[in-house]
């Protein structure tokens, strides 16, 4: 049985050059069937729920759609779960595709979360992107979005972008701080195949930061978001007391979430599945009232324990020690075994009374720690 929700919109105004998610142009008549698929795939997932903790309605841009469309969506969810009144209601915007109605209908419908990706604070870092809005759409979505009552804010930002340069990031985070939003994750910017990206910098030609240079762009993140009152509590996020993502937490403690929509990702009573990724297939596959899962498999003890312990790690606090031994009946330095010594000698991990973490060089490492971990 799941608590969490996450529901996947795919359509997008425009495609970022480094995008590989799953979207898709918006066309309004495909967008009305897909919500209706939608609509019969939580009547299938419903009986798989206890009430819910977390929703995310990410993509994509859930943003995108009408005032009507989202009251659709909300009241879609109310008849199908049970949702309980404390329960984190996070929506992903765009900049620039948000406007008092659509913020109002949101908030009459119980939505307290609210993910801006900005990206970057100036226009022609973010015209290199191939993002469709500017800094003034964005800082005018953030206001309105105040303006209409929402406090539980989280900004979205890349660095180590083409041509970005150390002042400029700083210049980004200045800013970003200074509207005092709840939340911040940073991402650094990764190569995903079958992007215009990967296929610039394959070809040679995206002139990217050195790596000695992302990791002061990283470090200095972490230095000023702290130093300005943000609990660094999971590798690329900072929240302000009480406002971490409860929803992205779930993930991070590999608990069960429901993926609904295509493309979507599912982890139920140990089976991870993944949905066809095709609107039209996806539209097709639910008129005949058949889950639209194209791969489904169930992680051996084994798999479950490496990914917990990959997952937990993110977190700045690390896994519990008790938490893991409750779970799989065993230390972790069992399930570790001689690399456990190794990390620990190397200074990637530290074991505190409580938890095992990442130390702050293994927190630069993160990514070979977790390859070897998972393999």
């Amino acid at each position: 049985m799941a608590s969490s929700i996450y529901l996947h919109i795919p359509f997008c105004a425009t495609k970022c050059y480094y995008c590989a998610f799953n979207t898709y142009p918006f066309h309004k008549e495909q967008a009305k069937d897909y919500l209706v698929a939608l609509r019969e795939e939580m009547a299938l997932y419903a009986p798989r729920t206890t009430p819910l903790s977390t929703i995310f309605i990410g993509g994509g841009t859930p943003s995108m759609l009408s005032a009507a469309a989202l009251t659709q969506v909300f009241a879609d969810l109310n008849a199908h779960f049970q949702i309980r009144a404390d329960a984190e209601i996070t929506v992903e915007c765009n900049p620039g595709t948000v406007d008092a109605e659509k913020l109002n209908v949101m908030r009459h419908a119980g939505i307290n979360r609210l993910s801006f990706g900005l990206q970057a604070m100036q226009n022609e870092t973010l015209k290199q992107l191939g993002r469709s809005h500017t800094v003034a759409d964005f800082l005018h979505s953030y206001q309105l979005a105040r303006d209409c009552g929402f406090d539980n804010i989280n900004i979205d930002l890349l660095f180590a972008l083409p041509k970005q340069t150390m002042a400029e990031w700083q210049d980004t985070l200045t800013k970003v701080i200074s509207l005092a939003p709840a939340h911040i994750s940073v991402y650094n910017l990764v190569m995903e195949e079958a992007t215009p990206f990967y296929e610039w910098w394959k070809a040679g030609e995206l002139p990217l930061p050195s790596e000695d240079t992302e990791a002061d762009m990283f470090h200095y993140a972490i230095e000023t978001l702290t130093a300005r009152g943000y609990e660094h509590y999971e590798i690329c996020n900072f929240a302000r007391p009480n406002r971490t993502a409860k929803h992205n937490l779930v993930y991070w403690n590999n608990q069960a979430c429901i993926g609904l929509g295509t493309g979507a990702c599912g982890y139920i009573d140990g089976t991870r599945y993944a949905n066809t990724r095709g609107i039209a297939d996806y539209i097709d596959i639910l008129q005949r009232g058949i889950k639209p899962v194209t791969h489904a498999e169930r992680l051996t003890e084994q798999a479950e324990k490496a990914e917990t312990l990959m997952l937990a790690l993110r977190k700045r606090e690390g896994i519990s020690l008790a938490a893991y031994q409750e779970r799989f009946g065993e230390e972790i330095e069992t399930e570790l075994g001689e690399i456990y010594g190794e990390w620990i000698d190397l200074g990637l991990l530290e074991r505190t009374e409580t938890h095992l973490r990442l130390t702050n060089r293994g927190l630069f490492l993160a990514n070979e720690v977790f390859v070897e971990l998972m393999s």
